[in-house]
């Protein structure tokens, strides 16, 4: 099974949405994490992803961007992508933020806009 650690391959201090908003956000994680991973998966691989080791917590930003930017940005639509990932945890207080994400995945409107990056050259 695939497997990214939000917390030890990504950032302990994920926050923002954009590449403008500084290291560790939304736009970065999607873009140079979660999407390439997901293009990587065998046909019915899920991809796990674990939420609390290393990290205090994440903001709606980042939470908004760098998951539920997949469907709105017309890369994957919401129950594909739901059914590509399984978001792990240990600690209980974590069961709001995989909440949080499910949330957002399932209220984004696939394809409803073009993405241009933020973050300059490149």
């Amino acid at each position: 099974m695939a497997q990214i650690n939000i917390g030890t391959d990504f950032s302990k201090d994920p926050a923002g949405r954009y590449y403008t908003d500084g290291e560790g956000s939304g736009e970065e994680f999607r873009e140079k994490y979660l999407l390439p991973k997901l293009r990587s998966l065998a046909p019915n691989e899920t991809l796990e992803i674990i939420l609390d080791d290393e990290v205090e917590g994440y903001g709606s930003s980042f939470l908004v961007e760098g998951f539920a930017g997949v469907v709105k940005f017309g890369y994957y639509p919401s129950d594909k992508l739901l059914s590509m990932i399984k978001l792990k945890y240990s600690e209980p207080d974590f069961s709001f933020y995989k909440e949080k994400i499910i949330q957002y995945i399932k209220e984004a409107q696939f394809n409803s806009k073009k993405y241009t990056p933020t973050k300059q050259n490149g």
